[in-house]
């Protein structure tokens, strides 16, 4: 058995070690290999040595079993194992990036054009051929498929869109719609859906489909995502129909067609445009994506005597997308250690995002914003909110926690980092949602960086980021809040609003007597980036008791500045429970 105090540095210190003096020939790898930066390691070898670093003695091979006890401890470390390359051809794990970017000045969005293009890409390397935008010779109305076992059920939800608003003639067109792809091999059609596919309509028909219908996808969730989008599109009036009724017949067509069960894939649910179609990690991962078989992330539990607090760190990309936090909310109660609830369940920065809303006029001074902008972009986060956690989530999580904490940002294409220079309007926002009432508490980055200045809408109201509790006066902060407190910002601020920021939060603070601490950094990879201004705010406010950070450990694809041991000791005071998401790989 591997013990497990053998930590991710253990493992970079092993791997050094090899790199200094090399690999026994005896210890060389031959199924799967350890890659990282550009070389691979025997697994069972680097475990081996790692243990010399966390207890003293190399590790005897009869200790412990090689290929998943092996493999699966390692990547519980955040490691990559997978097969070894040849050492003749190209190493795999820094591929040279296909530059495939939305077009400049534009948010990224669901319609963005390198997300469709490395789609299609990704397909090819799979299954070579592929039909785009393919048409099938095929009828459209119920009576052409009279000889497919299905036609009393495709008969029957014809029916009921006919009936839904009274629009009877909604097909238009003789032809069978054309398909978003056709592969011909091995045979099947694969949609990409977006937004204005999920609506009530839609979910009618969905629910129409009987038992016998095999599909290529989730109809439960496809059901789910219709309720929580309700898209709407009355151009022409009867669109909704008619959209519902052409994906049902891609749905239904593999009846009487040779073909395997239609797949669909939610344009949502990932940005594609982040996959790397020459990357053989990438292509692996996206077909597991297509066969409903993608690996789901590891969830590392660190508890500590009776902790008050837990975060979720998620060492990885994120996306902010409500339905894998959903999904990754399931995950974490599920496996959430016995006998333990704590008061607060702290996410990261953007742990979920939505898209600016597009009825929001231009705003005049996002510095110094006027009330209603607010209240509007907390009507609209509230919304999202609500999807995530439904009637059985608050359920599932009242289970192990009082409060949680959730990081919610408008979409930007870079994250709020102090080099980063986002002009687009943008809010970052957190709320806490008292579990046990159902009530929110919305508060909101005030102190930006300078590179969003210009972009943020930034929230004024101070008194948002306290909350009274039942356990003491709780402090929320934003990402860059938090260096209010960082007494190096406070020799080099110029400006005159920034300074009245910090020292109206400081006497607010004071005032408040805060016990509790909780931060919301959208990243954090060095143990540095933070320590100067947590030391000051406990300096400044000694009533604190406990606090945490929950930021993502992950710098952009890049390796992290500091071992994540390191980044969790930093990030908190007093006892917790660390939930670390390993990302897939």
């Amino acid at each position: 058995m591997i013990p497990q105090n053998v930590t991710r540095s253990h493992i970079l210190k092993a791997l050094k070690e090899i790199d200094q003096n090399g690999i026994p020939a005896q210890r060389k790898a031959r199924g799967y290999a350890l890659h990282f930066q550009g070389k691979q390691y025997p697994p069972k070898y680097v475990v081996a040595l790692a243990n010399k670093f966390a207890n003293g003695f190399l590790l005897p091979s009869n200790d412990f079993g090689g290929g998943s006890e092996t493999n699966e401890f390692l990547t519980s470390r955040g490691f990559m194992v997978y097969p070894v390359v040849d050492d003749k051809q190209p190493e795999p794990p820094k591929p040279k990036r296909i530059k495939l970017k939305p077009i400049k000045g534009t948010s990224h969005n669901e319609r963005c054009k390198a997300c469709k293009e490395t789609f299609r890409m990704l397909l090819q390397k799979l299954y070579g051929r592929v039909e785009i935008n393919y048409a099938f010779d095929a009828g459209v109305l119920p009576e052409d498929y009279k000889t497919s076992f299905l036609y009393p059920s495709l008969q029957r939800i014809y029916q009921i869109l006919q009936n839904h608003r009274g629009h009877r003639l909604f097909i238009r067109t003789s032809n069978f719609p054309r398909v978003d792809y056709f592969i011909p091999k091995p045979g099947f059609i694969l949609e990409f859906d977006e937004s204005q596919h999920f609506t009530a309509c839609r979910k009618l028909a969905l629910q129409g489909y009987p038992d016998e219908l095999e599909l290529g996808f989730d109809k439960r969730k496809w059901i789910s995502i219709c309720e929580t989008t309700n898209a709407k599109d009355y151009d022409p009036p009867y669109r909704d129909e008619q959209r519902a009724w052409y994906d049902t017949l891609r749905d239904f067509l593999p009846s009487v067609k040779p073909l395997l069960p239609t797949i669909r894939l939610y344009s949502k649910s990932f940005r594609w445009c982040s996959l790397n179609p020459d990357n053989p990690v990438d292509v692996v991962r996206f077909k597991s994506i297509l066969e409903g078989t993608s690996t789901p992330r590891k969830i590392e539990y660190r508890k500590y005597p009776k902790p008050g607090l837990a975060r979720i760190i998620i060492a990885g990309d994120w996306d902010g997308n409500v339905e894998k936090s959903k999904e990754l909310l399931k995950a974490v109660c599920a496996g959430w250690p016995e006998n333990t609830k704590t008061h607060f369940l702290v996410t990261c920065g953007a742990f979920l995002t939505f898209q600016w809303p597009l009825s929001l006029p231009r705003i005049k001074d996002n510095k110094f914003p006027e009330k209603w902008v607010i209240e509007k972009l907390e009507f609209e986060v509230e919304n999202h909110c609500r999807q995530l956690v439904d009637e059985e989530m608050r359920q599932k999580l009242l289970a192990v926690t009082d409060f949680i904490t959730i990081g919610i940002d408008s979409y930007k294409e870079k994250i709020s980092i102090a080099s980063a220079i986002i002009k687009e309007p943008h809010v970052e926002m957190v709320a806490l949602l008292d579990l046990r009432t159902g009530k929110y508490h919305w508060t909101g980055k005030s102190y930006p960086t300078t590179g969003q200045e210009d972009g943020l809408v930034r929230f004024q109201d101070l008194n948002s980021h306290f909350f009274g509790s039942s356990i003491g006066k709780v402090m929320v902060l934003g990402c860059h809040d938090l260096n209010i407190f960082n007494p190096r910002g406070a020799k080099t601020v110029r400006k005159a609003w920034r300074m009245q920021v910090r020292d109206d939060f400081y006497k607010l603070a004071k005032s408040e007597r805060p016990i509790i601490v909780l931060h919301h950094p959208h990243t954090t990879d060095s143990s540095r980036i933070w320590t100067a201004a947590w030391n000051e705010l406990a300096k400044t406010l000694p009533m604190v008791e406990t606090y945490v950070g929950s930021g993502r450990y992950y710098n952009n694809g890049k390796e992290q500045r500091s071992d994540i041991d390191d980044v969790l000791q930093k990030t908190k005071m007093g006892n917790t429970l660390d939930i670390i998401v390993w990302d897939e790989g």
